[in-house]
């Protein structure tokens, strides 16, 4: 059986609906490399099929370029192809990249080329003209593979600050690729070949059901079903379970804001979908046995009764008071950008993925510690007024950086100039 598996995305989409968001240069830019395009195949590689940030891009990313007639595929790895060891492998690896103090036995590093090698295999197979490898998972298909067009690597973490040994492993095949793109250029790191760089900005897919705008009061009725109060105000952080995501920081603040109000109620959302995040389970467990007894915390970690995981979440978005990304590490922060394109005031943590989203006290607050998160929760329940003014603020941003045709753009650019159109 093979590693990897063509994702097959329901739906198709107009490209009408998605050029009106771009201004008259833009959408000429876009349709004119378009046409240079077709007839060249483009293929995405990731992990996981659902769950995820880079899932989520690739999710709406492909369908855009099929619609502009660019020829493109996804294909993800079989997850009951491989062994749990190697996601278990690759998730250290994917912190050891952020910096995190790991060392790995030589067996690991063995299974993890072994699986490589195996799906560069299967990628020449593809007769690609672009291929583009999504985060480390798949990095070293670059070594054993001799396919027929060019290849780029795609890293949507910060790597500024590597692990010296793992990056000593990983640069050389990092500089086998053509080029390589980063949503920060603060996530470069120092030793990479800056002529290969291109910076893309991250941004969602306005499109998206995931992406909808309702009222909060019709959000908090759907949202009822799961035992949200709809008269009490309501605190949601949107995200994986993750130390990065520092959920027991936001715990430790809602204490501290449960002291000024009472009825005050937090829904933590990370609904494990990716399967290549194995400690998920065990960060949702410390957070579930600190938060025992409290009935006013809510923790959605499975889907079981959720029918549709994106309504969920746009719904708890939506319904949402306070809307809170307290991460120490991103590398940018879709559910921040989501939710600000909801016209909320986002309090976000001190990862400088939020930091390019948010302006300190015009769009929203960046917090550092848990006394801070809870001051200005506190503040943006006590004055709804300047808590709109800002998510009007939010939403503009959004408008004119953030969002998907502009990212597309900045893709069919690198192909035209990787494929020398």
């Amino acid at each position: 059986m093979k590693i990897l598996k063509k994702v097959q995305i329901d739906g198709d989409i107009n490209s009408k609906d998605f050029l009106k968001f771009l201004g008259f240069w833009d959408r000429r830019a876009i349709l004119k490399i378009a046409e240079k395009l077709k007839g060249k195949k483009v293929v995405h590689i990731n992990a996981v099929s659902t769950g995820g940030g880079v899932a989520e891009l690739l999710k709406s990313l492909i369908p855009y370029l099929n619609s502009l007639g660019v020829g493109s595929s996804w294909y993800a790895i079989d997850s009951a192809e491989v062994s749990k060891d190697f996601f278990r492998f690759t998730n250290r690896l994917h912190n050891a990249l952020q910096g995190s103090p790991t060392d790995f036995a030589n067996e690991e590093w063995d299974l993890y080329k072994i699986l490589n090698r195996k799906m560069a295999a299967e990628l020449v197979e593809l007769d690609y003209d672009v291929l583009i490898a999504n985060d480390p998972q798949m990095l070293f298909t670059r070594k054993y593979v001799d396919g027929p067009g060019k290849e780029i690597y795609y890293s949507h973490i910060d790597t500024s600050t590597a692990n010296g040994n793992v990056w000593k492993e990983l640069l050389p095949i990092i500089n086998l690729y053509e080029e390589m793109i980063f949503s920060n250029k603060d996530f470069v790191n120092k030793e990479l070949n800056r002529k290969k760089i291109n910076i893309f900005t991250p941004a969602i897919d306005p499109l998206s059901l995931k992406q909808k705008i309702v009222s909060r009061d019709e959000a908090k009725k759907y949202l009822s079903q799961f035992g949200i109060k709809e008269n009490f105000p309501l605190i949601v952080q949107v995200s994986r379970f993750d130390v990065w995501k520092n959920p027991l920081g936001v715990v430790e603040a809602f204490r501290l804001v449960q002291n000024s109000c009472p009825d005050v109620q937090l829904a933590l959302v990370g609904i494990k979908e990716a399967k290549d995040n194995p400690q998920a389970d065990k960060v949702y467990q410390d957070i579930a046995n600190i938060a025992a007894g409290d009935p006013n915390i809510s923790l959605f970690f499975n889907s079981l009764g959720i029918d549709d995981i994106a309504e969920f979440t746009m719904m708890m978005q939506n319904g949402a008071d306070v809307v809170v990304q307290n991460s120490i590490k991103e590398g940018f922060g879709l559910t921040v950008t989501e939710a600000m394109w909801k016209r909320k005031a986002v309090i976000g943590g001190i990862a400088a993925g939020i930091k390019k989203q948010i302006k300190n006290e015009e769009n929203g607050f960046i917090t550092a510690t848990p006394e801070e998160l809870a001051e200005k929760i506190v503040f943006l329940l006590k004055n709804p007024k300047v808590a709109e003014v800002m998510g009007k603020n939010a939403k503009e941003s959004v408008r004119k950086n953030f969002l998907f045709p502009r990212l597309i753009l900045d893709h069919l650019k690198l192909y035209e100039s990787v494929l020398n159109l």
